[in-house]
């Protein structure tokens, strides 16, 4: 239920802080600081230069020239999330999901991609590691997070190659703790410890903001994402970061703490809490879809939910809530801005007309 993850959220950051700290811990070298970076990726052409071969699909070979004369240690993309729909284990199933969708029209060798070269680990989130180099061994370990204590240790080797051939890994079960540490070593001795897993704040790729460095070449904008040169809203901003919390003043002057949460289905939920008070509860769940009628903006949604729990003290809960709002998501502040268009108020007695969400787990 959402409120119980609103409530998980502070330690839940507190606890990925440490996993990301405790990379230097356990059995590879230290693990540089992350962040999401705009690189520009080279496009996938007919023939390559690459010595005179014959291009064959292999478009992997320009990712690696692309890393030359860089920091980078290994191109990674995040491909999606597939866990509802496949047998992970099955990998003809996620080669047949490849070949049906966007993911290898632009890197073609992924659909190339054979079992060998395949890890499935526990969650339903598919990415794409490249090593930089030829010969370059590339080490994959179950990464344990012990939520009790907040710590985190490597677990068994789950694969590793020595032939610098790109790997695909399903794994990482929860959103904000990752479930695996790549490392890998190339021939001159340069180490990368590095944990795929997506910001909190936008969705995208954490990479290394330091040397040894990961080149990001995730297809964005055919997963839904917003273009970094375009921030019209875009409802997978919603629902890529699933979670959002806003704090809205009532007219007798109360602060509420109202949490949303959305999926790419058109599922949602909402909860109030008092912002610093003694307490209370509000829970609705509902649906979420665009607003077709012409005289509402673009951005707008329609919102339907359902009151299924209210144990509050004041009385600011409606029954039924039906209601449009429009959209902005602003690149600057990472926020997402939300405006009343028609109907009814999320609040009974609220005192603005306007919400600016602010992610909480991404």
């Amino acid at each position: 239920m959402l409120k119980n993850k609103l409530k998980k959220f502070a330690a839940l950051m507190v606890a990925l802080a440490m996993v990301m700290a405790l990379t230097a811990c356990g059995g590879g070298s230290p693990a540089p600081e992350s962040g999401s970076t705009d690189r520009p990726v080279p496009e996938a052409t007919v023939n390559p230069d690459n010595g005179g071969e014959a291009f064959d699909g292999n478009d992997w070979i320009m990712l690696k020239q692309a890393m030359i004369d860089t920091t980078d240690m290994a191109a990674v993309a995040y491909l999606g999330w597939y866990e509802e729909y496949y047998d992970l284990y099955d990998y003809s199933q996620i080669q047949q999901y490849i070949a049906d969708t966007f993911i290898a029209e632009d890197h073609p060798f992924i659909e190339n991609i054979d079992a060998e070269h395949f890890v499935p680990h526990i969650g339903g989130q598919l990415y794409c590691i490249v090593p930089a180099y030829e010969n370059a061994t590339i080490t994959i370990y179950d990464y344990i997070f012990d939520e009790e204590d907040y710590t985190a240790h490597y677990g068994d080797a789950l694969y590793q190659s020595t032939d610098g051939k790109p790997v695909l890994v399903m794994c990482n079960e929860s959103e904000i703790i990752p479930n695996i540490i790549v490392e890998i070593i190339d021939s001159n001795g340069n180490e990368l410890s590095y944990i795929p897993w997506l910001s909190g704040y936008d969705g995208r790729l954490e990479v290394p903001y330091d040397a040894p460095s990961v080149l990001d070449f995730t297809p964005y904008e055919k997963l839904g994402y917003v273009s970094e040169n375009n921030y019209a809203f875009d409802p997978a901003v919603l629902y890529y970061a699933e979670n959002w919390t806003a704090y809205v003043e009532t007219v007798n002057d109360d602060e509420v703490a109202v949490g949303f949460w959305f999926d790419e289905y058109g599922n949602m939920e909402m909860c109030y809490e008092v912002y610093g008070g003694t307490g209370y509860e509000v829970y609705y769940e509902g649906y979420w879809y665009p607003a077709e009628d012409e005289s509402y903006p673009a951005s707008a949604l329609v919102f339907e939910l359902s009151l299924v729990e209210d144990t509050s003290d004041i009385q600011i809960a409606r029954p039924d809530i039906y209601t449009v709002m429009s959209f902005e998501y602003d690149e600057y502040s990472e926020c997402v801005y939300m405006c009343y268009e028609d109907y009814d108020f999320l609040l009974d007695n609220e005192a603005d007309y306007f919400y600016t969400l602010y992610n909480a787990v991404g």
